[in-house]
């Protein structure tokens, strides 16, 4: 955590923000601190967005697709994985987007 938060402060912050507010959520899902993990979830994919980084936009959907999966919230979780999916095959993933449509049942 704190090699991150250095790097941060030594690159472009617009750079690694969405890359480390992921990191946070995570670090908040594992600390069972489920209010704090869903804002920096949605932080992370709002910045991800801002700086058009597709890629990591839908990996942190994914991520807090399995988020709401594993806090019982399924319905939400799906909004997120097909967010995911989406993003994925924008960025051209296209195995990594039939794998969540597989999951989904959209095939």
């Amino acid at each position: 955590k704190v090699y991150i938060e250095k790097l941060a402060v030594l690159s472009s912050t617009w750079n690694l923000q969405n890359k480390t507010l992921l990191l946070q959520a995570e670090g908040q899902f594992s600390a069972r601190n489920f209010e704090a993990a869903e804002k920096l979830y949605d932080d992370a994919i709002v910045s991800s967005k801002k700086h058009k980084f597709v890629n990591e936009e839908a990996l942190a959907n994914e991520l807090a697709g399995h988020f709401y999966l594993d806090t019982g919230r399924k319905d939400k979780s799906l909004r997120y994985f097909s967010q995911a999916e989406e993003k994925y095959r924008e960025w051209g993933a296209v195995a990594k987007a039939l794998k969540l449509a597989n999951y989904l049942g959209k095939d």
